[in-house]
């Protein structure tokens, strides 16, 4: 189970109390691909944003279902699966490496008065033992503070209705809290698919006309639903695909369209390190945004890092994901490179960017680490 921590002021709450306002709690994916070629071996990602609910916190998801292209398929070299048992029991060291289909992270929080309540989880999925011919994923979800604990939900592929090809069904148990406390809630969630091993994602073999679609549906503990989709561009460079005619964007369309100078900044502690190339920082970041900032910083050799970069601002949410050169010298680091926005929620649903500056310093007697971010992000 996932204790809930790291006790934040919540924005004030408008009128007297029992005056917030209630929505109906709505999600929106993000899905992205590193190679959208018809047929290629690539890492897919899904974020997934969460919104509405009483004064801001959605009302927690009980039930998620993924709907995949057609044609798309898991390519896994070596079919080794890990129990959900063995991997609530252990952990991620626990399950064989060829099982391991990839990373992610989510936030959860849940409100006790005027005070948010917020955990960054950091998530592992792996194969899992067949169900009825098809394949499951194991998704673990570990909390560092305040207690070490840990959560597995089962997910089980099946076939799903055209223009799909599978769908993966997720039911998802109440998150306990503080003692007293509600459930808690999904505000975010990301998970990558084929990222750092040999298992990946096989992209269709054709490109369909407006791009790859993607599809889900929710269910709140509430009893409410909720539906969203979306559509990945794919073909690649020099492939022939059909696209759809676009009808010229209005001006008031441009004149609705803005650019923003983005300046972040932060200092972070470290929260967890799974194994010796990877820290998870969380801290407080200042500038364009201002608010809570989680980073997955990776080694991936000793020259160069990769990392995914959340902040968590009022109003909505920013991913973020870059690549850096890695330097060493005495009790620091320093890492240096670019950022991509990828993917947003709230007030930056819409926010996309690249070529960001992204730099820092990591205290290698600690591993806290000061992050800087600047560019221009449109919408």
């Amino acid at each position: 189970m996932l204790v809930i921590s790291g006790m934040l002021a919540a924005p004030t709450l408008a009128g007297a109390e029992g005056a917030a306002v209630m929505a109906k709690t709505s999600a929106t994916i993000a899905p992205s691909l590193s190679n959208d070629r018809p047929g290629a071996r690539a890492a897919l990602t899904m974020a997934i944003a969460y919104a509405g609910g009483e004064a801001g916190v959605p009302v927690p998801v009980r039930r998620t279902v993924v709907d995949f292209p057609a044609g798309m398929t898991l390519d896994i070299p070596h079919l080794r699966a890990c129990s959900a048992a063995r991997l609530l029991a252990r952990g991620p060291a626990g399950c064989p490496a060829q099982s391991r289909l990839g990373v992610g992270q989510a936030l959860t929080v849940v409100r006790m008065g005027a005070v948010l309540v917020r955990e960054h989880v950091v998530l592992s999925a792996f194969l899992g033992p067949p169900r009825d011919g098809w394949a499951t994923v194991q998704i673990l979800g570990q909390g560092y503070t305040p207690q070490q604990r840990r959560m597995v939900v089962t997910g089980v592929m099946s076939a799903a209705s055209a223009p799909f090809g599978e769908e993966l069904t997720i039911p998802l148990p109440p998150i306990p809290t503080l003692p007293g406390a509600p459930d808690g809630s999904l505000v975010n969630f990301s998970l990558t698919i084929g990222r750092g091993n040999a298992n990946a994602v096989l992209v269709p073999s054709s490109c369909p006309v407006g791009g790859l679609p993607f599809g889900a549906q929710f269910t709140y503990a509430d009893g409410s639903q909720s539906v969203a989709e979306a559509a990945v561009p794919c073909g690649g460079a020099g492939a022939t695909r059909a696209v759809a005619p676009r009808a010229p964007a209005s001006r008031a369309a441009a004149r609705a369209s803005r650019t923003i100078s983005f300046q972040e900044s932060g200092r972070l502690s470290l929260v967890g390190k799974p194994h010796g190339y990877t820290l998870y920082e969380r801290g407080t970041a200042s500038g364009t945004a201002a608010g809570s900032i989680y980073v997955r910083l990776t080694a991936v050799s000793t020259s160069r890092v990769t990392a995914e970069v959340n902040i968590y601002a009022r109003g909505g949410s920013i991913v973020g994901y870059a690549t850096a050169n890695y330097r060493t010298g005495g009790t620091t680091a320093s890492f240096d490179g670019s950022m991509s926005v990828r993917s947003g929620s709230g007030s930056y649903a819409r926010v996309r960017g690249s070529g960001l500056s992204f730099s820092g310093t990591i205290e290698r007697s600690n591993d806290a680490i000061a992050v800087r971010v600047s560019g221009r992000l449109s919408d």
